[in-house]
C-alpha cells in the first residue's frame, strides 16, 4: 500500500541529497558553515512542493522560538463582492498586528481549497485567523499541534475562539427603524444562492425579520424565504403587486442591485421605497444616494481578533477564552424615510 503521508526522507531521496539538507533548506536555516547552491536548493523546493511535503512546522514553531509571523485564512471571501466586510476586517488585523510589540508579519492565503485540504502554509507561524470557516484537515491541524487560532464570522471548536456580528440584534433594528418611520408592509431580499452554505447569518437575519414583524402585528411579504436573483423581478413582486414601501437586503450588492434596477423602472429611493442593508461603513460610503445601513462592526472585528489572538500568544497559560459579539448599530442615511401614505 503506498504511503498517504511523504517525509523528510522521501523529499531527501527523490532530490539525492541529505535529510539534514532538505530541514535546512525548507527552513531556511542557512549560514553558520552551511550552504548549498541555488540549483540544489531550487530542487528540493520544487520536490517537495511536488511530492506535497508538509512538515509540522507549526509545532516546532511554537514549541521553539516564535516567529512572529501571523497567517490569515480564508482570504477568498475578501474577493467575493466590491467592498464587503472581509476586506476591512483584514485592514483592521494587519494594523493591531503591525503595531504590536515588536510587530508581527501577516500572511493572508487567497485560495480556494477543497475540502480534504490544509489551508496551513508550510513555514513556522504564531497563530491563525481565520476568516468565516476553513477546511476539516485544516481545524484538526490546528487543533493537534494546539497552536492559538480565533475565528471571525464563523464557528469554531472548543480549542478556539470566534469573533462574531450579533446579527438577531442587527435586525431588530432594522425592522424597529422601519416601524418607527411607519412603514407596514417590509419586504426581505436575502443572500443569492452562491453566498456561503449554512452561514448562521442567513437564517438569522430572516428569522428575525419573520419573528419581528410579527411581533409588530404585521405580515411578512411574499418571497422572504427566495434566495435573491432578478432586482427587477423582486421589485415587480414587492411594489408593484405587494405595494411595499421598504426593503431589507441582506447584503450591500443585494442593496446596489436593487437600487439600480429601482431606478430603470422609475422607483425612486426613498420617496416610494425605503431600502436598508447589511454592510459596513465603507461599502456604505460609495453608494449614492448615501444608504442607511446595519453596521456590522467588520473594523471591530478584525480588531478583536487580533488582540484576542495576541493575548493567546503571549498568554497560552491564561485557559479558556471567551467568545466575543460585536454589537451590530443603524446608521440613518439617505435611503430611509417615511412612507408617501
Amino acid at each position: 500500500m503506498a504511503k498517504s503521508v511523504t517525509n523528510l526522507s522521501d523529499v531527501a531521496a527523490a532530490a539525492g541529497v541529505s535529510k539534514s539538507t532538505v530541514s535546512r533548506v525548507l527552513n531556511n536555516k542557512l549560514g553558520n558553515g552551511f550552504a548549498v547552491s541555488q540549483e540544489v536548493r531550487q530542487r528540493i523546493i520544487e520536490i517537495a512542493s511536488k511530492l506535497r511535503y508538509r512538515p509540522n512546522l507549526m509545532a516546532r514553531g511554537l514549541t521553539n522560538q516564535r516567529t512572529r509571523m501571523i497567517s490569515v485564512l480564508g482570504g477568498s471571501h475578501a474577493l467575493s463582492d466590491m467592498g464587503n466586510i472581509y476586506q476591512t476586517v483584514i485592514n483592521s488585523i494587519t494594523n493591531v498586528l503591525d503595531n504590536a510589540p515588536g510587530g508581527f508579519d501577516v500572511t493572508v492565503d487567497m485560495s480556494q481549497h477543497i475540502a480534504d485540504v490544509s489551508e496551513l502554509p508550510a513555514w513556522k507561524i504564531d497563530g491563525v485567523i481565520i476568516l468565516a470557516r476553513s477546511t476539516r484537515q485544516t481545524i484538526d491541524e490546528i487543533t493537534k499541534s494546539n497552536a492559538p487560532y480565533v475565528v471571525i464570522n464563523g464557528p469554531c471548536d472548543s480549542s478556539g475562539v470566534s469573533v462574531m456580528p450579533d446579527d438577531i440584534g442587527g435586525t431588530q433594528l432594522a425592522v424597529k427603524h422601519l416601524v418607527e418611520l411607519g412603514h407596514t408592509k417590509i419586504a426581505y431580499a436575502g443572500a443569492p444562492s452562491k453566498h456561503l452554505a449554512g452561514h448562521s447569518s442567513l437564517n438569522d437575519r430572516h428569522d428575525t425579520y419573520v419573528k419581528e414583524l410579527i411581533a409588530a402585528g404585521l405580515a411578512p411579504i411574499k418571497g422572504h424565504q427566495q434566495p435573491f436573483t432578478s432586482p427587477a423581478d423582486f421589485l415587480k413582486s414587492a411594489v408593484y403587486e405587494q405595494k411595499v414601501t421598504a426593503v431589507i437586503t441582506y447584503g450591500h450588492m443585494g442593496a446596489l442591485n436593487i437600487m439600480q434596477a429601482a431606478h430603470s423602472l422609475g422607483i425612486a429611493i426613498p420617496r416610494e421605497l425605503s431600502l436598508i442593508a447589511f454592510c459596513d461603513e465603507y461599502a456604505a460610503n460609495i453608494m449614492s444616494p448615501s444608504l442607511t445601513f446595519i453596521d456590522l462592526g467588520s473594523s471591530q472585528m478584525g480588531q478583536a481578533a487580533a488582540e484576542m489572538l495576541l493575548n493567546k500568544i503571549e498568554n497560552p497559560e491564561h485557559g479558556k477564552f471567551r467568545n466575543v459579539k460585536i454589537q451590530e448599530k443603524l446608521v440613518f442615511r439617505d435611503t430611509t424615510a417615511r412612507p408617501l401614505n
